[in-house]
């Protein structure tokens, strides 16, 4: 009678092969995972500062009620932000310490302080993290006006 199967040692051998790989495989795909996560993350703050950078501009020549600004605030832009592309869960005017607070729904916090006169600081960071900052710009203040020819 032929027995037709894998012995007991057979199958421990691909066993313990198939733990090897696993254990090989798992921290590079983790680290491809959390490499993915960061760069979502600096991308989120890169569309925030484009969007702070935008709400700047359409405050400085245009206000919420069509009167051209010349002095752009933390308030008109928190007025006029529009950031596409970015799950914003929070963007918070506190008018006690003159900062604007944009919070995405995958962690990132940006803090926009400053004024016209010293330029606008956007600083973007993980939220589980208040000293990482992903970015910090600034954005000048030193525009020039459209000539009426």
């Amino acid at each position: 009678m032929k027995n037709k199967g894998f012995t007991l040692i057979e199958l421990l051998a691909v066993i313990v092969i198939l733990a090897i790989i696993a254990l090989i495989a798992t921290p590079i795909i983790l680290g491809i995972i959390n490499d993915a996560r960061e760069q979502a993350k600096k991308r989120s703050a890169e569309l925030v500062y484009t969007g702070v950078e935008y709400a700047y501009t359409t405050s400085l020549y245009k206000g919420t009620d069509g009167a051209t600004i010349t002095d752009p605030t933390l308030e008109t832009i928190s007025k006029n932000i529009n950031i596409e592309n970015v799950q914003k869960s929070n963007v918070t005017l506190n008018t006690g310490n003159s900062e604007l607070t944009i919070t995405t729904d995958d962690g990132v916090v940006c803090k926009v302080s400053g004024d016209n006169a010293t330029g606008f600081k956007i600083k973007c960071g993980d939220s589980s993290d208040d000293d990482k900052y992903l970015t910090e710009k600034t954005i000048a203040t030193t525009t020039s006006t459209p000539s009426s020819d």
